[in-house]
């Protein structure tokens, strides 16, 4: 386990034990449901933590629940900051993270608009297809939409949320 959010991998392990002591076979309600991120109510789900801090919450804003493809993205983000933006376009647009995996064409779409991201700096020029079925986009105040790509968030103390 890495540093997360000004958390260190010993912090990180900590509130990862003690939730197995609390929610025992995968008993926390975050691993049931939709995902906090793209809306899937297909995927399965597994709990995200923000806040490693104590006392530790068991729920949002300090922990989500994220399919795979939402949680893989969001902690690669800081390493992938256009792949992280092109994927925050997907989900602007009601598509979810299975998506990508169902369907090549937006896989390709998404990694074609990375790209563009990344050589001319915009999307402007770049406008993404429909989806397979019709979904309703993500709310721009999105909790997602906010969060840093700055790598210093990953060890700074100014990015504990608490």
């Amino acid at each position: 386990m890495d540093y997360y959010n000004g958390y260190s991998p010993l912090e990180r392990n900590r509130k990862l034990r003690a939730s197995y002591k609390i929610f025992q076979n995968h008993s926390h309600p975050y691993y049931k449901g939709a995902c906090h991120m793209c809306g899937d109510p297909n995927s399965p789900v597994e709990p995200h933590s923000e806040d490693y801090s104590e006392p530790y919450l068991w729920e949002q804003p300090a922990e989500r629940a994220l399919c795979k493809t939402c949680h893989s993205r969001l902690h690669k983000r800081f390493n992938s900051p256009y792949s992280w933006e092109a994927y925050k376009h997907h989900l602007r647009r009601g598509g979810y993270g299975s998506d990508l995996k169902e369907e090549p064409r937006v896989a390709r779409e998404i990694l074609r608009l990375a790209k563009s991201l990344k050589s001319e700096g915009c999307s402007s020029s770049f406008s993404l297809s429909s989806l397979p079925s019709p979904r309703l986009p993500s709310s721009p105040s999105a909790w997602w939409e906010s969060l840093s790509i700055d790598p210093e968030a990953l060890i700074a103390s100014w990015a504990r949320p608490r």
